[in-house]
Protein backbone atom coordinates (compact mmCIF):
# COMPACT_ATOMS: atom_id res chain seq x y z
CA UNK A 1 0.00 0.00 0.00
CA UNK A 2 2.74 2.30 0.83
CA UNK A 3 4.55 1.70 -2.51
CA UNK A 4 1.17 2.30 -4.38
CA UNK A 5 0.52 5.68 -2.59
CA UNK A 6 4.17 6.99 -3.10
CA UNK A 7 3.21 5.88 -7.20
CA UNK A 8 -0.35 7.52 -7.13
CA UNK A 9 1.57 10.96 -5.61
CA UNK A 10 4.47 11.16 -8.23
CA UNK A 11 1.83 10.58 -10.88
CA UNK A 12 -0.48 13.22 -9.48
CA UNK A 13 2.97 15.71 -8.96
CA UNK A 14 3.73 15.44 -12.48
CA UNK A 15 0.08 16.53 -13.87
CA UNK A 16 0.03 19.08 -11.30
CA UNK A 17 2.86 20.45 -12.74
CA UNK A 18 2.26 20.19 -16.53
CA UNK A 19 -1.31 21.32 -15.87
CA UNK A 20 0.02 24.91 -14.46
CA UNK A 21 2.41 25.09 -16.97
CA UNK A 22 -0.44 25.13 -20.03
CA UNK A 23 -2.66 27.58 -17.84
CA UNK A 24 -0.06 30.10 -17.60
CA UNK A 25 1.33 30.15 -20.85
CA UNK A 26 1.40 33.20 -22.67
CA UNK A 27 -0.19 35.40 -19.90
CA UNK A 28 2.50 37.43 -19.50
CA UNK A 29 3.23 40.51 -21.96
CA UNK A 30 3.26 43.51 -22.26
CA UNK A 31 0.66 46.20 -23.23
CA UNK A 32 1.53 49.59 -24.24
CA UNK A 33 0.20 53.25 -23.13
CA UNK A 34 -0.59 56.63 -24.60
CA UNK A 35 2.35 59.07 -24.16
CA UNK A 36 1.51 62.65 -23.84
CA UNK A 37 3.76 65.85 -24.42
CA UNK A 38 1.84 68.98 -22.64
CA UNK A 39 2.76 71.71 -25.53
CA UNK A 40 3.42 75.10 -23.42
CA UNK A 41 3.79 76.16 -19.59
CA UNK A 42 2.54 73.03 -16.72
CA UNK A 43 1.73 74.94 -15.03
CA UNK A 44 0.10 77.48 -17.21
CA UNK A 45 -0.38 81.34 -15.82
CA UNK A 46 -2.94 83.24 -16.57
CA UNK A 47 -4.34 86.72 -15.48
CA UNK A 48 -8.04 87.00 -13.96
CA UNK A 49 -10.63 88.04 -15.92
CA UNK A 50 -8.60 86.66 -19.45
CA UNK A 51 -10.13 83.45 -20.99
CA UNK A 52 -7.83 80.80 -21.07
CA UNK A 53 -6.96 78.91 -23.96
CA UNK A 54 -5.11 75.75 -23.38
CA UNK A 55 -2.19 74.99 -25.57
CA UNK A 56 -3.09 71.17 -25.96
CA UNK A 57 -0.98 68.01 -25.88
CA UNK A 58 0.68 65.67 -28.51
CA UNK A 59 -0.63 61.95 -27.94
CA UNK A 60 1.42 58.90 -29.10
CA UNK A 61 0.37 55.58 -29.05
CA UNK A 62 3.47 53.09 -30.20
CA UNK A 63 4.91 56.11 -32.42
CA UNK A 64 1.54 56.97 -33.86
CA UNK A 65 -0.29 60.10 -33.61
CA UNK A 66 -3.40 59.30 -31.49
CA UNK A 67 -3.91 63.13 -30.82
CA UNK A 68 -7.21 63.36 -32.36
CA UNK A 69 -8.95 60.41 -29.85
CA UNK A 70 -7.96 62.26 -26.80
CA UNK A 71 -10.65 63.78 -24.48
CA UNK A 72 -10.45 67.49 -22.46
CA UNK A 73 -12.11 67.96 -19.33
CA UNK A 74 -11.37 71.82 -17.51
CA UNK A 75 -12.87 72.92 -14.79
CA UNK A 76 -10.79 76.22 -15.10
CA UNK A 77 -12.24 80.12 -14.28
CA UNK A 78 -10.84 82.95 -15.38
CA UNK A 79 -13.39 84.88 -14.09
CA UNK A 80 -11.69 83.72 -10.49
CA UNK A 81 -8.27 83.46 -9.10
CA UNK A 82 -7.44 80.28 -8.26
CA UNK A 83 -5.26 76.96 -9.13
CA UNK A 84 -7.29 74.92 -11.91
CA UNK A 85 -7.09 71.66 -13.97
CA UNK A 86 -7.15 70.56 -17.15
CA UNK A 87 -7.22 66.88 -17.99
CA UNK A 88 -6.20 65.09 -21.13
CA UNK A 89 -7.44 61.46 -21.37
CA UNK A 90 -6.53 58.90 -23.89
CA UNK A 91 -8.59 56.24 -25.99
CA UNK A 92 -8.47 52.96 -24.82
CA UNK A 93 -5.01 50.95 -25.70
CA UNK A 94 -5.13 47.31 -27.66
CA UNK A 95 -6.07 46.06 -23.58
CA UNK A 96 -8.93 48.26 -22.81
CA UNK A 97 -6.62 50.61 -20.64
CA UNK A 98 -6.71 54.48 -20.91
CA UNK A 99 -3.56 56.62 -19.75
CA UNK A 100 -4.53 60.69 -18.63
CA UNK A 101 -1.95 63.61 -18.07
CA UNK A 102 -3.46 66.67 -16.18
CA UNK A 103 -1.93 70.26 -16.69
CA UNK A 104 -2.49 72.82 -13.46
CA UNK A 105 -3.39 76.33 -14.69
CA UNK A 106 -3.07 79.08 -12.23
CA UNK A 107 -5.82 82.27 -12.57
CA UNK A 108 -3.65 85.10 -11.17
CA UNK A 109 -4.31 88.73 -11.00
CA UNK A 110 -0.97 91.17 -12.63
CA UNK A 111 -2.40 93.92 -9.95
CA UNK A 112 -1.18 92.33 -6.95
CA UNK A 113 2.77 93.27 -6.81
CA UNK A 114 3.55 92.05 -3.38
CA UNK A 115 6.22 89.55 -2.88
CA UNK A 116 5.31 87.41 0.14
CA UNK A 117 7.70 84.57 -0.31
CA UNK A 118 10.47 83.50 2.66
CA UNK A 119 10.86 82.12 5.59
CA UNK A 120 8.40 82.89 8.71
CA UNK A 121 8.01 82.25 12.55
CA UNK A 122 5.41 82.58 14.55
CA UNK A 123 4.97 85.15 16.55
CA UNK A 124 3.14 86.16 19.90
CA UNK A 125 -0.31 85.65 19.65
CA UNK A 126 -0.13 82.24 17.55
CA UNK A 127 -2.30 79.62 19.37
CA UNK A 128 -4.36 76.90 19.04
CA UNK A 129 -7.79 76.96 20.49
CA UNK A 130 -9.98 74.31 21.29
CA UNK A 131 -13.42 75.05 20.12
CA UNK A 132 -15.53 73.08 22.84
CA UNK A 133 -13.16 74.13 26.03
CA UNK A 134 -11.77 77.87 24.69
CA UNK A 135 -8.34 75.78 26.47
CA UNK A 136 -5.37 77.55 24.40
CA UNK A 137 -2.26 76.48 23.76
CA UNK A 138 0.57 78.94 22.66
CA UNK A 139 3.21 77.88 20.28
CA UNK A 140 5.38 80.78 18.64
CA UNK A 141 8.59 80.84 17.65
CA UNK A 142 7.73 77.64 14.76
CA UNK A 143 8.10 78.16 11.07
CA UNK A 144 6.15 78.73 7.88
CA UNK A 145 7.88 78.56 4.60
CA UNK A 146 5.91 80.59 1.48
CA UNK A 147 6.69 80.67 -1.81
CA UNK A 148 5.76 82.83 -4.79
CA UNK A 149 4.03 81.53 -8.05
CA UNK A 150 2.30 84.06 -9.99
CA UNK A 151 1.06 87.67 -9.05
CA UNK A 152 -1.24 87.49 -5.84
CA UNK A 153 -0.53 83.43 -6.04
CA UNK A 154 1.60 81.81 -3.36
CA UNK A 155 2.47 78.06 -2.02
CA UNK A 156 2.56 77.30 2.04
CA UNK A 157 3.98 74.43 3.41
CA UNK A 158 2.15 74.82 6.70
CA UNK A 159 -1.10 76.78 7.58
CA UNK A 160 -0.83 75.95 10.49
CA UNK A 161 2.38 77.49 11.50
CA UNK A 162 4.43 74.50 12.68
CA UNK A 163 2.59 73.19 14.80
CA UNK A 164 2.04 69.60 14.08
CA UNK A 165 5.41 69.45 11.77
CA UNK A 166 8.10 71.11 13.73
CA UNK A 167 6.54 71.11 17.52
CA UNK A 168 4.58 68.09 18.05
CA UNK A 169 5.86 66.07 15.78
CA UNK A 170 9.58 67.04 14.34
CA UNK A 171 10.47 63.19 13.44
CA UNK A 172 8.10 63.55 10.93
CA UNK A 173 8.52 66.88 9.29
CA UNK A 174 6.55 69.13 6.85
CA UNK A 175 6.05 66.63 3.68
CA UNK A 176 3.76 64.70 6.50
CA UNK A 177 2.61 67.15 8.94
CA UNK A 178 2.26 70.36 7.58
CA UNK A 179 -1.31 71.82 6.45
CA UNK A 180 0.49 72.50 3.20
CA UNK A 181 -1.74 74.40 0.46
CA UNK A 182 -2.31 77.46 -1.52
CA UNK A 183 -3.71 81.11 -1.22
CA UNK A 184 -4.39 84.12 -2.86
CA UNK A 185 -3.49 87.74 -1.76
CA UNK A 186 -6.13 90.60 -2.90
CA UNK A 187 -5.55 93.92 -3.69
CA UNK A 188 -7.10 95.06 -0.53
CA UNK A 189 -4.32 92.80 1.24
CA UNK A 190 -7.03 90.23 2.45
CA UNK A 191 -6.15 86.31 1.87
CA UNK A 192 -7.90 83.92 0.30
CA UNK A 193 -7.62 79.95 1.18
CA UNK A 194 -7.02 78.29 -2.37
CA UNK A 195 -6.52 74.64 -1.12
CA UNK A 196 -4.87 72.53 1.68
CA UNK A 197 -3.81 69.10 2.61
CA UNK A 198 -1.59 67.71 5.33
CA UNK A 199 -1.03 63.94 4.21
CA UNK A 200 -0.76 62.39 8.07
CA UNK A 201 -4.46 62.56 7.74
CA UNK A 202 -5.36 63.18 4.26
CA UNK A 203 -7.89 65.71 4.64
CA UNK A 204 -7.63 69.53 3.87
CA UNK A 205 -8.77 72.42 6.45
CA UNK A 206 -12.44 73.75 7.22
CA UNK A 207 -12.14 77.22 6.56
CA UNK A 208 -9.54 79.83 6.57
CA UNK A 209 -10.96 83.23 8.03
CA UNK A 210 -9.21 86.63 9.02
CA UNK A 211 -6.80 86.12 6.67
CA UNK A 212 -4.17 89.28 5.93
CA UNK A 213 -1.36 91.27 5.27
CA UNK A 214 0.02 93.93 7.22
CA UNK A 215 2.38 96.07 5.45
CA UNK A 216 3.36 98.39 8.45
CA UNK A 217 4.30 95.37 10.10
CA UNK A 218 4.79 92.75 7.38
CA UNK A 219 2.81 90.32 9.74
CA UNK A 220 1.24 87.70 8.00
CA UNK A 221 -1.84 86.31 9.94
CA UNK A 222 -4.95 84.29 9.99
CA UNK A 223 -7.55 81.72 11.53
CA UNK A 224 -7.30 78.42 10.53
CA UNK A 225 -9.91 76.40 11.14
CA UNK A 226 -9.50 72.40 11.46
CA UNK A 227 -11.51 69.24 11.87
CA UNK A 228 -14.21 70.68 13.29
CA UNK A 229 -13.10 70.98 16.44
CA UNK A 230 -9.59 73.59 16.37
CA UNK A 231 -8.89 76.73 15.39
CA UNK A 232 -5.13 77.91 14.60
CA UNK A 233 -4.87 81.93 14.67
CA UNK A 234 -1.09 81.83 13.27
CA UNK A 235 0.77 85.03 12.92
CA UNK A 236 4.24 84.89 11.01
CA UNK A 237 6.85 87.49 10.05
CA UNK A 238 9.77 87.21 8.62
Amino acid sequence: MKVLFKYCLIVASVFLLFSCTKETEGVSRITNYVEFEIKGDNPAIVQVGVPYIDAGVVATLEGKDVTSGITVNSNVNYEDMGMYTVEYTSPNNADGLKSRAVRDVIVCNPDVTTDLSGKYTGQDGTQRTTLASGALVPYPGYHSTITYLAPGFFKIDDFFGGYYAERTYPQYGYSVMGMSGYFALNLDNTISLISSYIGAWGDSLDKLENGKYDPDTEEISWDAYYAGSMMFHVILKK
